[in-house]
């Protein structure tokens, strides 16, 4: 009997120093980020496609055909004959960077998506830069200057180009 005890004791020493968790991990939620109604893919995305010339109708027509702009990666510019022009980019920045970078700016909504709009002039264009959060880590970016344009004006011109150009980001 004492041998068997010991036995016993000696069992419980080796498998009581190992023991197994049944299930797996559960990782810890991430904070809560901006909101994003429906995910988007950036991969591939040709920023040139984003805009089209009836989006931009309100505003004026194209001066020249959309173009990829070398100063900014995965971005197209649209030049108008009005003294105006959108920029588009995608993948851009996240949102949070944005709204980090961009303290003079505020959120807004673009069809259920955390938007940072930020408005101000540089030299003689008004500009407002909308950075829609498509992601948790990526935005598409619009863009307008408008020459000699009220902030009222610029920004109520760019809600409907942004709108758009996000409804042609594919969902991811």
């Amino acid at each position: 009997m004492s041998r068997s005890l010991l036995l016993f004791v000696a069992l419980l020493l080796v498998s009581g120093c190992s023991y197994s968790i049944q299930g797996s991990p559960v990782a810890e939620p991430l904070p809560p980020g901006p909101a994003i109604a429906t995910p988007r893919k950036t991969a591939n995305v040709d920023p040139c496609v984003l805009v089209t010339e009836k989006d931009l109708k309100p505003v004026g027509t194209l001066k020249f055909r959309p173009a990829p702009r070398a100063e900014m990666a995965n971005s197209c510019l649209y030049m108008l004959n009005e003294n105006a022009y959108v920029l588009a980019a995608v993948p851009y920045r996240s949102f949070d960077e944005s709204k980090e970078k961009q303290k003079d700016g505020r959120e807004v909504q673009t069809g259920k998506h955390a938007t940072w709009l930020s408005c101000g002039q540089e030299k003689e264009d008004m500009v407002c830069t909308a950075t829609i959060a498509v992601s948790r880590n990526e935005s598409l970016m619009v863009a307008i200057g408008m020459r000699g344009a009220a902030e009222a004006k610029a920004r109520d011109a760019l809600e409907p180009i942004a709108r758009e150009a996000l409804k042609r980001v594919p969902a991811a």
